[in-house]
């Protein structure tokens, strides 16, 4: 009996208790819930390029050159020659009256937004707008768009991936070189 004693307090706190071990393994265990997490995905960062101005120099402006003869053009040096982006921009390009290189700026190696102002055959405006956004990659016209307003005064701001033109009316804002 005496050796019996010290087993049983032994087994009472230590908690070796078949008893116990069965109702222990036959509760459930509760596992945490997840956190459910709303929030909305963020725009996406500027890419690490920007526009960067063009010089114009006399009727050019990096790889484009204006012409006024017989009826005028916008010229980029393709592969397989002189390539007029003012066919892609209006159907009329032959009546143009002329052409004026108002600015040009370069996004990223391969993009450009060239800025032109037309006569268009004496029109009511005095002056025509265009934004013309170019790929020398694929060598094409991506987009243009007319710029709003009959001032000859064209202003463009350019800053990061974005770029401003404004002529009287609403600004034309691009992002990315890129026109729909």
């Amino acid at each position: 009996m005496k050796k019996l004693i010290p087993c049983c307090i032994f087994l009472a706190l230590t908690g070796c208790n078949n008893a116990d071990q069965e109702a222990a393994t036959t509760q459930p265990v509760e596992q945490p819930t997840p956190i459910a997490t709303t929030s909305e995905p963020s725009a996406p960062p500027a890419p690490s390029v920007s526009y960067e101005s063009l010089l114009i120099s006399g009727d050019a402006a990096g790889p484009f050159t204006v012409e006024n003869d017989g009826f005028s053009t916008l010229n980029y040096s393709s592969r397989a020659g002189a390539l007029n982006l003012m066919e892609a921009v209006t159907q009329d390009y032959e009546y143009l009256g002329y052409l004026t290189l108002e600015s040009a700026y370069q996004f990223g190696p391969d993009n450009y937004v060239v800025i032109v102002s037309t006569g268009e055959g004496g029109r009511s405006c005095p002056a025509t707008t265009y934004a013309i956004a170019f790929d020398a990659r694929g060598e094409h016209v991506t987009g243009s768009t007319s710029i709003d307003g009959c001032s000859e005064t064209v202003q463009s701001f350019a800053e990061g991936n974005k770029l401003m033109i404004k002529k009287e009316g609403d600004s034309t804002v691009i992002y990315n070189a890129h026109i729909e």
